[in-house]
């Protein structure tokens, strides 16, 4: 019975991939149905702390860009990356970086892809090192964002199954996302012949297939910047309360206020304060693209990891005989089995709440945990993904391209190597902060 239930899961994580964007998770339903109403499985845990908070930082993102607050930050990124064009191939995987940390979301860089690429072929560079690096550094930085979805999940799993707090699991997983990130960045600047000696790029010219991007004086109402200062205090706000537990409210039975109920009050009080500051309807915040695609992963998240969790738990027992001394003997197997799980499932935000409990079930050290995190990007496996697609499609020198074999893409080597250096780093780093 067990083969015909692992046949199940795997066929619909495989037909949902190929039907793209939410069909993951609608075919993960189907698979739920199998399973329970079929096979007669228990339903599984349910990540409803996790789809509450993605939901309520989904919503604040959203009203950033209804205010126009992200163009806003995109254009000034663009300002300093033209300021400084010959370290371009550092400059930018910082500010990619910056920029999810801040929002929570890689999808932020997608108005920063066509600046860099500029910006790198106006200097002279090979456009597909800094946008290889700026891609890979964006998808690094959503297992340092401390209102990611990923991170998300971290933060509630750890907080109500173990002792280790929301500082901790910053101090661990936020320097090593930046380290990953310029080790990225590094290697994706090595990447390549320059861009005067590319075939691609002079047949390119030749025909007159490159073009030049113009440079637009945009003018920003004031409402713009405050929405930018609305959600900079928003998430300042989230991290002082989750990092000093004494600060939140304390209730008649002894209890404080937890990290989920905090994000969510404060993510959507700053959603609505922005949109009466800066006088914006609300409409326009359910109309962004932000706002689409963060609902579309909680439909993702809602089917597989339901799926997921359901066969697990049905079968942990079986697990712990087979992995968990494995895992708990040689824990860095678990970065392998995040790395993995990403890759296939092409989700940050629904391969944490799948592998993370998991891994607390078969007794993983903590500390290896948080170490391992950083190896929860995967996406850039595949050349498929939203901002990898974006990148290529951006340069139109040609250099920012798939390879014959299709896995040897820019975005390839540069993703891994900065996951085994942030992986390193974590493993001598995470046993120090937690002892």
């Amino acid at each position: 019975m067990i083969w015909i239930e692992i046949f199940v899961v795997l066929g619909c994580i495989f037909m949902g991939i190929r039907m793209g964007g939410v069909g993951i998770g609608l075919f993960g339903g189907i698979g739920l149905a199998i399973l329970t109403l079929g096979l007669g499985l228990p339903v599984g845990s349910v990540p409803v702390d996790v789809m509450l908070i993605i939901m309520s930082v989904v919503i604040a993102a959203a009203a950033l860009q209804a205010t126009r607050g992200m163009d806003f930050l995109v254009h000034h990124a663009g300002i300093f990356m033209r300021k400084n064009p010959k370290y371009i191939n550092f400059i930018a995987p910082v500010i990619t970086w910056l920029m999810t940390i801040m929002a929570g979301t890689g999808f932020i860089v997608f108005s920063t892809l066509p600046v860099i690429a500029e910006v790198a072929k106006e200097s002279g560079v090979r456009p597909s090192r800094a946008l290889a690096g700026s891609v890979v550094a964006s998808q690094l930085a959503i297992s340092g964002s401390p209102i990611s979805a990923a991170m998300a999940a971290m933060i509630t799993i750890m907080e109500n199954g173990t002792s280790v707090t929301f500082l901790q699991i910053m101090a661990v997983c936020l320097p090593a996302s930046f380290i990953a990130a310029m080790v990225a960045a590094f290697v994706a600047s090595r990447q390549g012949c320059e861009l005067q000696d590319d075939e691609v790029y002079l047949q390119r010219l030749q025909a007159g297939l490159v073009s030049k991007m113009e440079q637009k004086t945009e003018i920003f109402p004031a409402t713009a910047k405050l929405s930018v200062v609305i959600f900079l205090l928003a998430t300042l706000c989230i991290v002082v309360l989750a990092a000093i537990p004494s600060l939140r409210p304390v209730y008649e039975s002894g209890k404080t206020m937890g990290t989920r109920d905090i994000i969510v009050i404060v993510m959507y009080s700053a959603a609505c304060l922005m949109l009466i500051f800066c006088k914006t309807k609300p409409d326009a915040l359910v109309l962004s693209s932000t706002f689409r695609s963060g609902m579309s992963s909680i439909v993702v998240i809602l089917g597989i990891v339901t799926l997921g969790t359901t066969f697990v738990d049905a079968h942990m027992a079986d697990i712990k005989a087979v992995a968990g001394n494995v895992l708990t003997t040689y824990p860095m197997l678990l970065a392998l089995v995040l790395f993995g799980t990403c890759a296939l499932l092409y989700s940050q935000g629904s391969t944490t709440p799948l592998i993370i409990p998991l891994a607390l079930a078969l007794g993983v050290p903590h500390w290896a945990i948080l170490a391992s995190f950083v190896a929860v990007t995967g996406v850039f496996v595949l050349p498929t993904y939203p901002t990898s697609l974006a990148a290529m499609e951006m340069d139109t020198t040609g250099s920012t391209r798939i390879g014959k074999y299709v896995l040897n893409h820019p975005f390839m080597l540069p993703g891994l190597c900065g996951v085994i250096a942030g992986v390193i780093f974590g493993f001598l780093w995470s046993p120090i902060v937690l002892p």
